[in-house]
């Protein structure tokens, strides 16, 4: 049941018994192992556009990149949906088809803006931004916020300081989304001294899925309250924060949540079951961040 409200809040300061510990502490069983690659190609091979995505994107990290160039090179191909085929770029690329960067950036100079925000989050999440101009002017386009901010970010995960400072502005708009979005790449951008400024902005929000945004990039950041939060929020009723929790648990090194991530690999929502495989792949030894 997907929930409105902030209903999920108080059990998140519960000091859950796992605590928060290093990962690489305990390595993964090989019958785990073989679990969480299972899952992940049935990700790959299911008709849920996205969540086959994020199955490609942890297939390759658990070592699968042929497996992913294998089953999504014909797809690009065959794919017309810019969105889709931004999806499809992105996870080729990562699985080491680096000349795919190139499809990103054509769907960011067509004409149709379909595409547009997928291939700017496409391009930041696997740090590339070719020349950056059309980048930069799509982040001086102040018409469409979110699109705005995803430039912002493939500009700023490059060193562009411009791009930063407006990102660290967004956190604060009156605008949940427009600011959740800001939160979640300041994730990957921002460090420490944005703890406060996330912690301001999340008191003034209700919204359990965005919310869930914050508290997954304070976690990130290292704040360890949150981290007890983040866990907290693997149980919650909503798919919608469960997933979100099961992928940041991994980003934010929270060994403590092994156990419960093994036994989502059985939760009833796929993405859900695909991050928590996620999440422990990243929680191994070595694994990159």
């Amino acid at each position: 049941m997907r929930s409105n409200s902030a209903a999920w809040l108080p059990i998140l300061y519960v000091v859950l018994s796992a605590g928060l510990v290093k990962a690489g502490e305990a390595r993964l069983s090989e019958a785990a192992r073989t679990e969480i690659v299972q899952v992940l190609q049935t990700g790959l091979s299911s008709d849920q556009f996205w969540p086959s995505m994020h199955a490609a994107e942890a297939l390759t990290l658990a070592g699968q990149g042929d497996e992913v160039r294998t089953a999504l090179t014909p797809r690009l191909s065959t794919t017309e949906d810019a969105q889709h085929r931004c999806g499809i770029a992105r996870e080729l690329f990562r699985a080491g088809d680096k000349s795919a960067a190139n499809v990103l950036l054509e769907i960011l100079a067509d004409e149709d803006p379909h595409g547009h925000g997928h291939a700017c989050e496409s391009l930041f999440k696997i740090s590339q931004t070719g020349d950056g101009q059309l980048l930069r002017e799509h982040m001086q386009n102040t018409d469409h916020s979110i699109k705005q901010l995803l430039a912002a970010a493939a500009l700023a995960r490059s060193g562009d300081t411009a791009a930063l400072v407006l990102l660290r502005q967004q956190l604060a708009n009156e605008d949940d989304n427009t600011a959740r979005i800001a939160a979640w790449i300041l994730a990957v951008v921002g460090q420490a001294s944005d703890l406060p400024a996330l912690r301001d902005r999340l008191k003034t929000i209700d919204d359990s899925t965005h919310q869930i945004f914050f508290v997954a990039t304070m976690a990130t950041l290292g704040d360890e309250a949150a981290g007890k939060q983040l866990q907290a929020a693997l149980h919650s009723e909503d798919p919608a924060v469960r997933v979100f929790a099961a992928e940041f648990c991994g980003h934010a090194r929270l060994a403590g949540a092994r156990d419960t991530l093994l036994a989502m690999l059985d939760d009833e929502d796929l993405d859900v079951r695909i991050r928590a495989a996620q999440s422990l792949l990243l929680l191994e030894p070595n694994a990159l961040p």
